[in-house]
């Protein structure tokens, strides 16, 4: 009884939806969802078997675009610009009101978040590759990181890469894990653990050292920050330890870059 009810409470809701949005003014664009169920998924066709490409979070507001001609299905804008398709059982329409945040740094941070930061492009997404640069220790360091991300929250990540230093270079290589924090949010930070291997060759102009191959311990963490059009930027903070079993040695990274998620 309990579930039949439930379903026409459902079922009455989306209808409701439906006759607000078709009464509604031609300029759909005036008409906001509210998501009311914990998280929704928005996917890339109006249908359960397209894509998800964003996961919408209970209380979030998104302008609506269009109406599908079958089933309860509807497009919608998301904060970067892009659109996708959201089941109507999971919102409810609302006036275009926007409520200001409290406080000056609640303004400022709304200022921010409207003209600036954009939902991540981890949601939906199964492969991340990012180009960094920076310093380890106070040398250059280029790493090249792909991902696969098994969920929004964890991933497992390979890197590969070049500390030049002023007489050896040093190449990288390794896999490890991230565990991100906050994947829902824009400014979203992140832990990771990595191991791998160092190979050591000394300037063609050094005769002193020798070539090694060493072990490669990283650990750390950083941000991912999402801007518009789902464009990715990346910090990272680790500390790197380099041994082997006569010696070892420390450093610390900090490099940025660029994420692309598929």
């Amino acid at each position: 009884m309990r579930l039949m009810k439930a379903r026409v409470v459902a079922l009455v809701g989306v209808l409701v939806l439906g006759a607000a949005l078709l009464g509604a003014t031609p300029a759909l664009a005036d008409v906001r969802l509210q998501v009311i169920a914990q998280e929704a998924s928005v996917h890339t066709g109006p249908g359960a078997s397209y894509r998800e490409v964003y996961y919408a979070r209970r209380g979030q507001l998104f302008p609506v675009r269009e109406r599908s001609t079958l089933g309860y299905w509807f497009r919608v804008e998301l904060d970067d610009g892009t659109t996708g398709w959201i089941y109507g059982a999971f919102v409810v329409p609302v006036e275009q009101r926007d409520e200001p945040r409290p406080g000056f740094f609640g303004r400022l941070w709304g200022g921010i978040e409207d003209a600036l930061l954009g939902p991540p492009a981890v949601a939906g997404a199964d492969v991340e590759v990012s180009f960094s640069a920076g310093v380890l220790g106070t040398e250059g360091l280029y790493l090249l990181r792909p991902a696969w991300l098994i969920d929004p929250h964890f991933a497992l990540e390979s890197f590969v890469g070049l500390n030049a230093r002023a007489q050896q270079d040093v190449f990288l290589g390794g896999v490890g894990w991230t565990l991100r924090m906050l994947p829902g949010a824009p400014v979203g930070p992140y832990l990771h653990g990595g191991v791998g291997a160092a190979y050591v060759r000394p300037k063609v102009d050094n005769f002193a050292d020798q070539e090694e191959l060493l072990m490669a311990l990283s650990a750390g963490g950083g941000f991912e920050v999402t801007l518009k059009k789902q464009i990715t930027l990346r910090l990272d903070f680790r500390n790197w330890t380099l041994f082997d079993q006569n010696q070892s040695s420390n450093a610390q990274e900090y490099t940025s870059g660029l994420a692309i998620f598929f």
